[in-house]
C-alpha cells in the first residue's frame, strides 16, 4: 500500500510541476507612445500565449517553446474610436489581424527561489513584418505552479514598415518610438 501511495504522490507531483503545456491565465499589455501634443496609451484586451515549459516547485528549468498573439482589434485607447481606427489602419489590421511573438532561443535563464531572470531572442511580427528582437524578462513562480513574466520593449514603428499615425489633417503626429509593457501569467 505504501508503494502505491508513493507512486500516486510522485505522479501527482510530476504532473503539477513537470514539463507541460502552459496557457495564459492573466495578462496586462500596454502600448505607450507620444505625439506632438501629448503622451498616449493603448491596452490590449486580449492576449493569447501558450508554450511548453518545465518547472519544479521552486524554479523554472527550461522553455522549449513560447508563442504570444495579440489580436490587433483588441487594442483600445482611452482616447476612443478615432484613435483606435488610426491604430488599426497603421497596423494594417484587415490584412494582418494579429501581432505575434515567437521565442526562438533562450539566451540565459536564471531561476531560483521562485525568481526568474530570462534573456531571450525571438521573432516579433507586426503589420506583416517580422524582426528579430532580444528581450530581458523578469518573473516569478507561485506555489500553484503559475509562472509570471514581466518586461518591456521599446522599438520604432518604422522598423516594421509602419508610418506613425497622424490626425487633424497632419497637425497631430505620433512619435515613431513606442514601448510595450507587459505582464503575462501562464499555468499548466
Amino acid at each position: 500500500m505504501r508503494i502505491y501511495f508513493a507512486f500516486l504522490l510522485l505522479f501527482a507531483f510530476s504532473f503539477a510541476y513537470g514539463q507541460g503545456n502552459y496557457h495564459v491565465t492573466n495578462y496586462s499589455l500596454v502600448i505607450n507612445g507620444t505625439s506632438n501634443l501629448h503622451a498616449w496609451q493603448s491596452k490590449a484586451n486580449e492576449v493569447r500565449a501558450y508554450g511548453t515549459l518545465q518547472a519544479d516547485a521552486t524554479s523554472l528549468k527550461t522553455i522549449q517553446s513560447l508563442s504570444v498573439e495579440i489580436p490587433v482589434k483588441s487594442i483600445k485607447s482611452a482616447k476612443g474610436s478615432i484613435m483606435d481606427n488610426k491604430t488599426y489602419d497603421a497596423l494594417k489590421a484587415n490584412n494582418f489581424p494579429n501581432i505575434s511573438y515567437k521565442l526562438e532561443k533562450v539566451v540565459s535563464l536564471n531561476s531560483k527561489n521562485g525568481g526568474i531572470e530570462l534573456n531571450a531572442s525571438g521573432s516579433l511580427t507586426i503589420a506583416g513584418v517580422t524582426k528579430k528582437i532580444d528581450l530581458y524578462v523578469q518573473g516569478w513562480l507561485t506555489a500553484d505552479g503559475t509562472i509570471t513574466f514581466k518586461g518591456s520593449k521599446k522599438f520604432k514603428m518604422s522598423d516594421f514598415g509602419i508610418s506613425p499615425p497622424t490626425a487633424l489633417m497632419g497637425t497631430l503626429t505620433t512619435g515613431d518610438e513606442v514601448e510595450i509593457v507587459f505582464q503575462v501569467s501562464l499555468k499548466q
